[in-house]
């Protein structure tokens, strides 16, 4: 604050500087799968670039994945490897710097309780999804039910004939990698809010077991995400629900708002905390959802019945100003105008111990 040494009139220009919340990207997957020696393969470009650079000894699944990855229209991924006598977790640190949003462990069969310690790990970064896929032999229907129930996990079922990496001969593999690409493509051509249900899967001949209609029905009643080979469309997702209470396609939305948000505010942390501060943070948020908003991803007529944004006296206590803590709700209608999801932001101003962003969902 400047010092005033005589009486009279003094103007002080205060200003932000201009920000904007950017998109994160949604469509980088990581793989985890079996190899002789543990090793990361960072932002892989094509199947053939996985193929110059994987360790030897890794699994046919994991090759299948990679490549039906980028058949439907992938673009980036990354890979760690780990042996089979590891655990899951060893390749989970390895990803855990690489920017994956959507895992995938085309070899979760190979590691112990791999579903439930990936899923986890989804539901306590909040950052990624992940794509399970049923086990061989096949499971009877009337048992079959998903290995955990959370809205950070999808689990599929059947498994695919693709062909085999020498080109000649067939394999009967997991969904997981096919399922990550159609992932990637929604993304990349309509948005992470495009539904999945009705999706085509590229690269593939067949399905390891065709389900009878009432089967299906079931499956999908337990949150079993299943494939279909329908006449005329070929091979499509037929359904886009997590094993938990939510639809894939809102979830991952959700996390692209989140992650969204967050990083385009950490530059909240360095500034003063008072109304003039509170205003950008509205305004900037606005103008994030606003653009959301207008390309579909929330619903309403209006720009108001789609979302809301309040950062002021009304959502911070004296206490939370006072010690520095910037507190601002957010709610979104990704479903139905009649359906918000309401998140709680609370940036910490000038923590010694670096900037943060808390998001908390209600």
């Amino acid at each position: 604050m400047p010092e005033y040494l005589a009486p009279g009139v003094y103007i002080e220009e205060v200003t932000f500087r201009s920000h904007s919340i950017e998109g994160v990207s949604t469509s980088t997957a990581g793989f985890i799968g079996a190899a002789d020696n543990p090793q990361l393969l960072p932002d892989i470009t094509s199947f053939a670039d996985f193929e110059r650079r994987a360790v030897s000894g890794s699994s046919a699944y994991l090759s299948s994945a990679v490549r039906g990855f980028f058949d439907n229209g992938g673009r980036r991924c990354s890979v760690a490897f780990v042996p089979a006598t590891a655990r899951v977790e060893t390749a989970l640190d390895a990803l855990a710097h690489e920017p994956v949003s959507i895992l995938c462990c085309p070899d979760e069969h190979v590691f112990s309780n791999a579903a439930r310690v990936i899923t986890g790990y989804c539901e306590r970064r909040k950052d990624c999804f992940c794509i399970l896929q049923s086990p061989r032999p096949v499971v009877p229907v009337a048992t079959h039910e998903p290995p955990v129930h959370s809205s950070y996990a999808a689990y599929y079922h059947p498994w695919l004939v693709v062909p085999a990496p020498n080109g000649v001969t067939t394999l009967v593999a997991p969904a997981g990698g096919h399922v990550a690409g159609v992932y990637a493509r929604t993304d990349l051509q309509g948005g992470v809010w495009r539904t999945l249900a009705g999706a085509r899967v590229e690269g593939v001949t067949a399905l390891s077991e065709n389900l009878a209609p009432a089967d299906a029905d079931l499956l999908v009643d337990r949150g079993i995400d299943i494939l279909r080979n329908e006449p005329g469309r070929g091979f499509v997702l037929s359904a886009g629900s997590t094993t938990g209470s939510k639809y894939v396609n809102v979830r991952r939305l959700l996390i692209f708002m989140e992650q969204s948000i967050d990083r385009g505010l950490q530059w909240v942390v360095f500034e003063p905390n008072g109304a003039a501060l509170w205003e950008v943070v509205r305004r900037v948020i606005d103008a994030f959802l606003f653009g959301l908003w207008k390309s579909g991803a929330v619903l309403g007529q209006a720009a108001d019945e789609a979302y809301f944004v309040r950062c002021d006296q009304t959502t911070m206590t004296r206490d939370d100003i006072d010690n520095g803590r910037v507190i601002a709700l957010v709610g979104m209608a990704p479903v139905r105008p009649a359906e918000f999801v309401v998140l709680r932001i609370t940036c910490v101003l000038h923590c010694e111990a670096g900037a943060t962003t808390k998001k908390e969902q209600l």
